[in-house]
């Protein structure tokens, strides 16, 4: 009979911590990136679903993102004012514009997306082959069992802090 694993509840602990201090620090740093390009995480993740939706009705990207159509109205006009979106017409729904990246939200979007890359490169410099798999591998396993105990929590909604 197998021997049965024993859970080090210390290193979990710590599993939990590093998690979230990575995950202030990336906060951190692009919130600094986001900031010289006069831009929020929040700007951010509108631009984002954009790039890859395509034009789309503010109710659609509430939905995903888990947010009121209030507060996606809201960083879409932030948006607007920036020249990185514009509103179009539906031909789906009268009342209901498709909000779409404009060529300068579009090349925005590519440049952060740049920079960014430039950053996780400069970050992963000389980790070990498999380093990166071996770490999504554990985390994807960690959410999958939480799912599995019902205790997640959708936190799209924290992507808004404004």
């Amino acid at each position: 009979m197998p021997e049965k694993k024993t859970l080090n509840i210390s290193e979990m602990r710590d599993l939990i911590v590093n998690v979230r201090r990575t995950f202030r620090q990336l906060a951190g740093i692009s919130d600094g990136m986001l900031d010289a390009r006069g831009l929020t995480a929040s700007l951010r993740a509108i631009l984002e679903f954009l790039a890859e939706e395509g034009p789309s009705p503010v109710p659609k990207m509430a939905s995903a993102k888990s947010m009121t159509r209030q507060s996606v109205q809201a960083l879409v006009d932030r948006l607007e004012g920036l020249a990185l979106v514009v509103s179009l017409p539906n031909p789906e729904h009268k009342r209901s514009v498709l909000i779409s990246l404009t060529d300068n939200g579009a090349a925005t979007f590519r440049e952060i997306l740049a920079e960014e890359g430039e950053l996780l490169v400069k970050i992963c410099d000389g980790w070990p082959d498999g380093a990166l798999a071996k770490a999504n591998s554990t985390l994807r396993d960690f959410q999958t069992k939480l799912a599995k105990l019902g205790r997640t929590e959708d936190v799209a909604h924290l992507e808004n802090p404004e």
